[in-house]
């Protein structure tokens, strides 16, 4: 087999990476145009590769792409926190074309009887910012906190937090991407937009056929109610006490 100098750090190595920094053998040739195209899509999206091929198994199969990341499989899927930003910037995206920050905005909010009201119009105004002007810090929020209620719930199976914050990744961002397909498509290309009870009835049964099935070693019925727990927790804290604490130590 043919040896190769590599450009990038001088060992000498055989085969298409360099085994000393892992600089792949075509680097070594002249830069084209058609490299920078590739090196774009590849280090920004890896859509060349990993991304449709994660997206499309975290529909069919999101407990198996979840599970096998965890277990060392990490070549196979785009990375969860990868994932995750490219999710952000395709929302980013269509809330600029599609106005759906209006929708949000103009939303009813009834508020909670058993606070003031000018701690409840914090409160809103927080989820606000949260949901429209800072949808980055809002969504990575929710990605924290979902694994905590089945962290405690399934401290039988010991996964670790950041293990179950790879399946929030991927969750959290296909969910996103279920948004952009159900509400976002449609007001883009015939001005409508779906009922927010129909595309957040389509999120819960896609998170409950996940958990589902990654939690699988646990028997059904214990499994179903601790999920609805998870769940419950997770909505308290993204809905309630986050924007509940920030509105008692800023209010607006």
């Amino acid at each position: 087999m043919k040896r190769n100098n590599c450009n990038n750090c001088g060992t000498d190595f055989e085969g298409n990476f360099c085994f000393n920094c892992g600089q792949i053998n075509s680097a070594n040739n002249r830069l084209a145009f058609s490299n920078i195209v590739k090196d774009f899509f590849d280090n920004t999206f890896n859509i060349h590769k990993g991304f449709f091929y994660t997206f499309w198994n975290l529909i069919i199969q999101p407990s198996t792409v979840s599970k096998s990341y965890i277990q060392g499989k990490r070549k196979t899927y785009t990375n969860p926190t990868r994932y995750l930003v490219i999710a952000l910037a395709a929302l980013a995206t269509m809330l600029y074309w599609t106005q759906s920050n209006d929708v949000i905005v103009n939303d009813s909010f009834q508020g909670f009887s058993f606070l003031s009201e000018q701690l409840n119009k914090s409160m809103r105004l927080w989820d606000l910012r949260l949901l429209t002007d800072w949808t980055l810090l809002g969504n990575l929020i929710e990605a924290l906190v979902f694994p905590f209620g089945f962290y405690l719930l399934f401290r039988k199976l010991k996964y670790n937090y950041s293990e179950l914050l790879v399946l929030s990744f991927y969750l959290i961002s296909n969910s996103i991407f279920i948004v952009i397909l159900l509400d976002g498509l449609p007001k883009l290309l015939i001005d409508f937009h779906v009922p927010v009870v129909f595309v957040f009835g389509a999120i819960i049964i896609y998170y409950s056929y996940a958990l589902i099935n990654f939690f699988k070693d646990i028997p059904l019925l214990k499994r179903i109610f601790f999920i609805l727990i998870g769940l419950i927790i997770f909505v308290l804290l993204r809905f309630f006490l986050i924007p509940l604490i920030l509105a008692i130590l800023f209010p607006i």
